[in-house]
């Protein structure tokens, strides 16, 4: 049985787009095609106007996409700052990007020497976007974004 059928998507540069649906509805699945970690039996994925559909994942981010996934996905015996350099790699003006970071979740700063393994689920969730966002995506993929996040950071 196929998730997805018939879809075509078009996203403007800028734009923020929501992907909305029930359980089972194949919005993750969406967006690990996207980001080559599942790859359609048809049809193609385009980025940039480059089809990236038979692309590796790496060579996927490489391109300027990044991508949070539903599930913890940091590395939890590294500190914050640890896990937020790993993210910026191909960096070099790590320092700039990681104090940027620091100010969109304050929270991070505070702990950047604590390992992963003593965060909240909210502060895990943060911690992943950060390093999605340390290389600087042109586009970037949030699977269920708030989920795990307190009331106050949902807004």
């Amino acid at each position: 049985m196929d998730i997805l059928q018939g879809l075509s998507i078009h996203v403007d540069r800028g734009e923020i787009v929501s992907i909305i649906g029930p359980n089972g509805a194949g919005k993750s699945t969406l967006l690990k095609a996207i980001i080559g970690l599942l790859k359609p039996r048809d049809g193609h994925i385009f980025f940039n106007g480059k089809d990236i559909t038979i692309e590796h994942t790496e060579k996927i981010v490489a391109l300027g996409i990044g991508y949070v996934p539903q599930e913890k996905n940091v590395f939890n015996s590294l500190t914050i700052m640890e896990n937020l350099e790993m993210g910026a790699f191909l960096k070099r003006n790590i320092d700039d990007i990681t104090n940027e970071i620091f100010n969109m979740f304050p929270v991070l700063r505070e702990k950047k020497n604590q390992r992963a393994s003593t965060l909240s689920g909210g502060e895990i969730k943060m911690l992943a976007m950060g390093r999605a966002l340390m290389v600087g995506p042109d586009m970037l993929l949030l699977d269920e974004p708030t989920a795990g996040l307190s009331p106050k950071f949902r807004g």
